[in-house]
């Protein structure tokens, strides 16, 4: 029988992090990734496959780059875990044993109730490049599209939609329905959801907020989505993308403890219930950083923390996960917003004093240089009783993706306001805002004035 030191089950963001991380660590042990797709999309790229991009084959992470690194790549799908055996059970009645298990399954998107969803040309976002031609192949003729959902998968598959007629010469007519008052808003501060709605209407999309999908409607292929309020929009092709639950079906099968709503149960070590057997990424439950609570976030940076600090723990535990925090960018028409742990709202659910420090300016000094944003926004949260931040939100030009990772970098460290208001920026007049009004500087002293 075939055996591998470590198996590895997924080949996404958590499975392909622990493998490198074990090859790094481990040089001695094999590894063997199990994936159930011929290829490995980029998870966060697959919205631009339809617009700049412009191909499926365009946005796959090269197998070379594991291949090169003594990495063995099965493409099988699994069917069981006999864990008395430690043994993997593919559907071709084949097997691999393992000595240590690292299950990376991660997620599959949540497909609504609604009556209808089974028609043709209705589509959720799945990790399997197959699938995502056929949407491709789906949306090419459409001239009506309706993406239900308003956060990042929904505004950004909307606009490369859009963009994708665009390039066609047949631009196509693209609504957004989002059950919530703003796109964006469980992740940004509602200002910047704002600013992101404008920038999908400029590009001539329609949002719909406070709106909810009630059916959708034709005969065995789409013609509509009805809405709650009896509205219908006409439809070729409907996208769903309204988020994405753990896939916990083979941890299930082989008797892991698993919530069907959290994922995987994992401890601080992401080791499962069976000492043998780690979890990563989208499939494991996750908690705050924050707050310490259950935690629904699933991202990819996510996942790969977990998956490295898996692969880091199968012979001694070195690493401890410190929960998942949540940083987010994207960047929409001509407008980049992102948010790193709490915004306004949430801190505010969970009755949590804060002060806020804000700041706009340029993010090129002088302000006329090429690139220049002139109202770049920084907004930052902190904690009254010990002044650490818990939150930051940037809008403006692509920094602000890289000055979210600064906000998210001083989250995990506990520092305060008066710690970032005097700490030291790279500042370029090509790159960044002046030093005398750097953002998160100008923010933090801004609420470090407010704490006083």
């Amino acid at each position: 029988m075939k055996k591998s030191d470590v198996v590895i089950i997924g080949g996404s963001a958590a499975g392909l992090m622990a493998a490198v991380t074990l090859r790094k660590r481990s040089p001695e042990k094999t590894v063997t990734v199990i994936r159930n797709v011929v290829k490995t999309p980029v998870p966060c790229g697959i919205p631009y496959i339809y617009g700049i991009m412009g191909q499926v084959d365009k946005d796959l992470i090269p197998d070379q780059m594991a291949i090169d690194q003594g990495i063995e790549i099965l493409c099988q799908e699994v069917t069981d875990i006999d864990r008395a055996k430690k043994e993997v059970l593919f559907t071709d009645g084949g097997q691999i044993a393992y000595d240590k298990l690292i299950i990376g399954t991660g997620s599959k998107p949540f497909v609504p109730p609604l009556p209808g969803i089974d028609k043709t040309n209705v589509f959720t976002i799945s990790k399997d490049p197959i699938y995502l031609q056929q949407i491709y192949t789906a949306l090419e003729p459409a001239r009506k599209v309706v993406v239900i959902g308003g956060g990042f998968i929904g505004v950004e598959m909307a606009e490369q939609i859009a963009l994708m007629g665009q390039k066609a010469g047949a631009e196509k007519s693209v609504t957004v329905v989002e059950m919530l008052p703003r796109c964006l808003m469980l992740a940004c501060e509602e200002d910047f959801c704002i600013e992101v709605e404008a920038e999908l209407k400029n590009i001539g999309i329609t949002v719909k907020t406070n709106a909810q999908a009630g059916e959708i409607t034709g005969q065995d292929k789409v013609d509509g989505v009805k809405l709650a309020d009896g509205e219908v929009l006409p439809a070729d092709v409907v996208i769903i993308g309204i988020g994405a639950q753990a896939n916990i079906d083979l941890a299930l099968k082989c008797g892991l403890d698993a919530d069907p709503r959290g994922g995987v149960t994992v401890d601080k070590y992401m080791q499962t219930s069976d000492s043998d057997i780690f979890a990563a990424g989208d499939c494991t439950t996750k908690f705050s950083f924050i707050t310490g609570k259950p935690s629904g976030i699933r991202l990819a940076s996510v996942a790969c923390s977990e998956g490295m600090i898996a692969a880091s723990n199968l012979d001694a535990k070195n690493r401890e996960t410190l929960g998942a925090l949540g940083a987010f960018s994207t960047k929409v028409g001509n407008r980049a917003v992102a948010a790193a742990g709490l915004t306004t709202k949430a801190a505010t659910d969970e009755g949590i004093d804060f002060v806020v420090g804000e700041a706009i300016a340029p993010n090129r000094h002088p302000g006329h240089l090429p690139g220049s944003i002139p109202d770049m926004k920084i907004k930052l949260l902190f904690r009254k009783d010990n002044g650490e931040v818990i939150g930051g939100h940037v809008s403006g030009g692509e920094a602000a993706s890289d000055m979210v990772n600064i906000i998210a970098v001083a989250i995990q460290a506990h520092l305060t306001a008066e710690q970032l208001a005097i700490m030291q920026y790279a500042t370029h007049p090509l790159m960044t805002s002046s030093p005398l009004t750097y953002h998160v500087m100008l923010a933090a002293e801004n609420a470090a004035i407010k704490l006083g």
